[in-house]
């Protein structure tokens, strides 16, 4: 067999070969890759699902609270007749702090907001310091706004105008409040109220 002959075939088979192990060698790679591709589609998958988990755990929360919310008027009934002074600031007591605590889980704002300024009326009105209205009458229109507003809610309604009567009270706000600063500082408090918007 002549020489040329021979480099001739040792170059193919050389060729044939470095073909061959580029061929495995990008092989390889895509195998790689598709892994690798393979990875980060179930860690996004697995961090979906956390979010989701994480959305669902807080929409139950949600749930459970206006359902503690409204369940707070229930058990702790407020009468605008022949309740004792006593029990009506007991019950009165009890829904605000309820709806203080509660009003935390209400991922809706305008709602949540709503919520702690319904809490913030009544615990002024077990100061009496709601000008021109009685707790029984704070605590009893309170309820029917709460009603209003979680129906809405749970319809997935826009929030409705407040009812008559407590809107009245809701304008009162800004003098209940300055009312309240001023009473706070003559007593030697040099406490200031936070408002209502960083709930």
């Amino acid at each position: 067999m002549e020489w040329g002959t021979v480099v001739s075939v040792a170059v193919g088979g050389l060729i044939g070969l470095s073909g061959d192990t580029i061929g495995r060698i990008g092989a390889r790679r895509q195998a790689q890759r598709a892994r690798q591709e393979s990875l980060e589609d179930a860690e996004a998958a697995r961090r979906r699902a956390i979010e989701d988990e994480s959305r669902a755990a807080k929409a139950d929360r949600e749930r459970s609270a206006v359902e503690n919310i409204l369940g707070a008027y229930l058990e702790h009934p407020i009468m605008l007749l022949n309740q004792p002074s006593d029990d009506t600031v007991e019950s009165a007591t009890k829904i605000c702090a309820t709806l203080g605590f509660e009003q935390s889980f209400l991922l809706d704002k305008e709602l949540r907001l709503r919520i702690a300024e319904i809490c913030y009326l009544v615990d002024m009105a077990l100061s009496d310091s709601v000008p021109g209205y009685s707790l029984p009458e704070v605590a009893f229109l309170s309820r029917s706004e709460t009603r209003m507003l979680m129906g809405a809610w749970s319809r997935g309604d826009a929030l409705p105008d407040s009812i008559e009567g407590w809107r009245q009270i809701r304008q009162l706000r800004p003098n209940i409040e300055a009312q309240w600063q001023a009473r706070l500082r003559d007593n030697g408090s040099s406490i200031v109220v936070p408002p209502l918007s960083i709930y």
